[in-house]
């Protein structure tokens, strides 16, 4: 896993977290899904990167928000890891 974060908040807006917007649907990779995300948060200023493989809805997460309001936007893969496998959880097993 790669993950990047700097934030500031502002701790007058802690309970601030409103949902704008969300859109979300699958893409032409089987398993791969992606989500955008519009919202009012307590940061005043937020740049997030996250990049997973071999675990639970691995994907990659980027995160911008700036004076109070980020956008959130995600692609990932729906299936679930199983570390003593070391593979893809099959549900039809």
């Amino acid at each position: 896993m790669i993950y990047f974060n700097i934030n500031i908040r502002n701790p007058r807006w802690w309970n601030r977290f409103e949902n704008i917007k969300c859109w979300s649907g699958a893409t032409p990779v089987k398993h791969k899904y992606w989500e955008v995300q519009i919202a009012r948060v307590c940061e005043l200023f937020r740049i997030e990167f996250e990049w997973s493989v071999c675990q639970d809805h691995a994907g990659i997460n980027l995160e911008l928000a700036l004076l109070g309001y980020g956008i959130m936007l995600t692609i990932y893969d729906n299936r679930h890891w199983d570390t003593k496998a070391n593979n893809w959880v099959d549900h039809n097993a």
